[in-house]
């Protein structure tokens, strides 16, 4: 049985009924069996457990003010005006849609503007705000709406921003503050364009979240995804850019006034840091016949080294090798990434690798075929530690 209302095992009927009698006192304005059976779900049905992450929830709310937090909540300019996303429309279920368009953010600027705090503080606004649109969509259509569709559009987003220590602490902190507060919310996350490196960061991620969450995950790369979204909103209530027929009273197809999308973040907007605007890549020239080297050194086994660049005007030579360490008894340099001359003029070239051993790890970037250019590089490399079950220990929830 699904574990909804009105199809319920006699073991979930009864376990709503102890929930109930156990709970009953910690329920709140909303104690109907909707209510109760979102939390029954998120902990499969174990009474005890369920009353205790309700309990937990409930010291969330009052320490942080959420009952009130839809009319006392200002947000700063800053958050304002860059922190992206918004609510466009409703699914054909009569859940609220929220997109959130990374094209263009510098997640680097952005967290040099606002504390993680900020943002956390300012995504639950959200989350209780598409509580209250479910609860006036229920009113509305004269049935249960408990769920929003949730959009992620990585076209245009260099993700390997988001594989910086501070991003993965933010993300991670969200999601683990998401599944504690807001169980069984989620109709569907729906990621589009997704890059290669998207498997880097969602792999991280997993352990943070449930089964349940997991199984409501599709992942799209540039194909097929409007098809896909057609079939669960109507076209007018999804934004043209993204396929549908919607824009907003400026007849902007992105419907900006209902979401915000990323715009370029000026170093005074930073908040009192008085460090200067950053580039995401170094950038280099690399003389003719020279080969340049990034080397980078890997202390431990099973991280994931991940790299982009791009090249102003012309193609350049890549390939990628493993040097020893000093006292391990090899001697001869491993390739791992086989030598290819990459068109990265045209496109950004990205990627990663799983580290199996501990060395120096070396990005190559061979010009040695040019007899006369020089070329101009910019380039990312970060190394990612493997998620393990005590990073989701020491992840902090505070708003």
């Amino acid at each position: 049985m699904s574990g909804y209302v009105g199809d319920l095992s006699p073991k979930q009927e009864k376990a709503l009924e102890q929930f109930r009698e156990q709970a009953g006192d910690l329920l709140g304005r909303d104690d109907s069996d909707h209510a109760c059976l979102r939390w029954l779900r998120a902990r499969n049905f174990d009474v005890q457990q369920a009353k205790n992450m309700l309990q937990k929830h409930n010291s969330t709310r009052k320490q942080h003010n959420l009952d009130t937090i839809l009319k006392d909540y200002q947000p700063r300019p800053f958050i304002k005006k860059n922190l992206i996303g918004g609510c466009c429309g409703f699914d054909k279920n009569g859940g609220p849609i929220w997109v959130y368009p990374f094209a263009d953010l510098n997640v680097k600027a952005l967290l040099r503007g606002a504390s993680a705090a900020d943002i956390l503080e300012h995504m639950t606004y959200r989350c209780e705000l598409s509580i209250k649109l479910m609860e006036e969509q229920s009113k509305k259509l004269g049935r249960n709406i408990e769920t929003h569709t949730v959009i992620f559009d990585f076209g245009g987003f260099s993700i390997i921003q988001s594989l910086q220590p501070d991003a993965l602490s933010l993300l991670s902190g969200f999601i683990s503050l998401y599944e504690a507060n807001y169980p069984e919310r989620v109709q569907e996350v729906i990621v589009i364009n997704a890059p290669a490196l998207f498997t880097v960061l969602f792999n991280l991620m997993k352990p943070l979240l449930t089964g349940r969450t997991l199984q409501k995950i599709s992942i799209f790369g540039k194909d097929n995804w409007k098809e896909y979204l057609l079939e669960r909103i109507d076209d007018d209530q999804l934004p043209v850019h993204w396929g549908g027929t919607k824009t907003d009273e400026n007849e902007d197809p992105m419907c900006r006034s209902l979401i915000t999308v990323a715009t370029p973040i000026m170093e005074e907007e930073y908040k009192g840091t008085g460090m200067s605007k950053a580039e995401e890549m170094t950038w280099i020239t690399i003389d003719r016949r020279v080969v340049h080297e990034v080397p980078i050194e890997v202390a431990n086994s099973d991280h994931t080294l991940c790299w982009q660049f791009e090249t102003e005007q012309h193609d350049i030579g890549f390939s990628i090798v493993r040097r020893p360490v000093q006292d391990d008894g090899e001697h001869d340099e491993e390739q791992l990434h086989p030598w290819q001359r990459v068109q990265s003029n045209v496109r950004a070239q990205e990627g990663s690798i799983i580290c199996d051993k501990p060395g120096v790890y070396v990005l190559k970037f061979d010009n040695t075929y040019s007899s006369y250019r020089s070329k101009k590089l910019g380039y990312a490399v970060q190394v990612v530690a493997p998620a393990t079950s005590e990073d989701e220990q020491i992840v902090s929830t505070d708003l």
